[in-house]
């Protein structure tokens, strides 16, 4: 049996995570078209900072993450996707991604990176992603009301990356 490797995306990943995020219940089929942009700017150079992550098992890309600084902030990253193929769940791949950023990120330096957050959504939905997340070492820091909608508030988890 293979074991499962964490390798920088490649650009014959775009379609396996674009199918991880459709499968995964985070975006409807007609929605996942921006990650060609996102993934191309990673891929030319253009968006050098962001960082995009996968967890390949065999030779079939099982779980994706994208880190990026977030603009306007000051040393600030945002944990922009994370996702793992349902009948990859549990099998500790997000766990594996996070603590990969977090180690990238620390040994960029304090001059570099001092905080990492992720937004997710309040939903029922949602509960195992938030679940996940406060295991992870992240503390819930805000809530925006309705923000994806009545009924749906966007929730901000942030962790310190320096002491």
């Amino acid at each position: 049996m293979n074991e499962p490797t964490l390798r920088t995306a490649a650009p014959g990943d775009v379609d396996a995570i674009k199918t991880i995020a459709i499968e995964s219940g985070l975006f409807p089929p007609d929605e996942v078209d921006f990650f060609d942009e996102i993934l191309g700017g990673f891929f030319d150079g253009t968006l050098a900072m962001d960082r995009w992550l996968v967890v390949e098992n065999g030779d079939v890309v099982v779980a994706a993450a994208y880190v990026a600084p977030e603009p306007f902030s000051d040393r600030l990253w945002n944990l922009y996707f994370l996702a793992v193929a349902p009948s990859e769940q549990g099998a500790e791949h997000g766990g594996t991604l996070v603590a990969t950023i977090e180690q990238d990120l620390r040994a960029m330096g304090p001059d570099a990176a001092r905080v990492l957050l992720v937004e997710t959504s309040s939903t029922d939905q949602y509960a195992r992603t938030r679940n996940f997340y406060t295991k992870q070492g992240f503390v819930e820091e805000a809530r925006i009301r309705q923000f994806y909608g009545p009924e749906d508030d966007k929730v901000v988890f942030w962790k310190a990356l320096v002491s």
